[in-house]
């Protein structure tokens, strides 16, 4: 968890624009944007809001969410691991994934709050909105526990599930694959190189779905008003034709720019408090 605390609060400008991006201009066309990429987007959130938006919009419940749900996800990696397959034997990719797919939809299914939380305040223009533990009361006051704070909940999983089944199996197959050639040594040359592949597996597995978690807790519910954004299939259904099947792939880029330093720190350091406290490598 410390580890993804760390690369959480490092990339977090990067997320800011990823989610402003994946909320940009909604079913108005792909080509219609207010944040037209990673660095004029940054560069247009810093001059209207303010540099300081980039690096705290949304960082609070984003620790909060790191802390729990990369704990949770990568913690109970190994024991889903042993629990598939009780042996020492080397597990098949699939297995990997599966294993890695439980531990994710796992960790997003306990931390859907905080994420929505944050999506919220991350696309907060005006500034409006009040603070991470203010917010939660009222989203659960207004509009409902499960309604509300688990708004959500079905793309989060998604892409708890996608991120964790793409970023560790990735990770660990492509790096036992590198050790059983003999080209390299356990080390951060090699623990680096396998988290920038992994880091390109999971932005391209996740954007989809997690476009549409964005969309759907980035919009709050009025009592008796039916949702735009109602389930996973009808956003993107709704995406798609509104805005093409790049739509689904808005923010890819800040995306990958976020997870692919976020995966390197993330292993790298959990490797390295790995190997201080006794804990075998991944």
């Amino acid at each position: 968890g410390m580890s993804n605390v760390v690369s959480g609060t490092i990339t977090n400008p990067i997320d800011v624009v990823k989610v402003r991006m994946q909320c940009d201009n909604q079913n108005k066309g792909i080509y219609q944007r207010s944040y037209p990429g990673l660095l004029r987007g940054a560069a247009k959130i810093a001059r209207t809001e303010g540099p300081r938006v980039l690096l705290t919009a949304g960082l609070l419940p984003s620790l909060f969410r790191e802390a729990s749900y990369s704990t949770i996800r990568m913690g109970g990696y190994e024991p889903v691991k042993k629990l598939i397959s009780p042996g020492n034997e080397a597990l098949p990719l699939y297995k990997k994934i599966l294993a890695g797919a439980t531990s994710g939809s796992i960790g997003a299914l306990c931390t859907t709050p905080f994420d929505l939380v944050k999506v919220r305040l991350q696309t907060d223009v005006q500034r409006k909105l009040p603070n991470m533990f203010v917010l939660l009361y009222r989203t659960g006051r207004d509009e409902g526990i499960f309604r509300g704070l688990w708004r959500g909940v079905g793309p989060n999983i998604g892409r708890g599930t996608l991120t964790t089944a793409a970023q560790i199996p990735s990770y660990d197959h492509s790096k036992h694959f590198l050790l059983e050639l003999g080209w390299f040594k356990e080390g951060p040359v090699l623990h680096f190189l396998c988290s920038i592949f992994a880091g390109l597996c999971v932005a391209t597995a996740n954007n989809p779905v997690d476009v549409v978690k964005s969309r759907m807790q980035s919009e709050f519910r009025k009592p008796g008003v039916q949702a735009k954004y109602r389930n996973i299939p009808q956003v993107m259904l709704l995406i798609v034709r509104t805005e093409g099947l790049q739509g689904l792939y808005k923010g890819w880029f800040p995306n990958w720019a976020r997870v692919g330093p976020h995966t390197c720190m993330t292993f790298l350091l959990f490797e390295q408090l790995g190997r201080i406290s006794g804990i075998k490598p991944i």
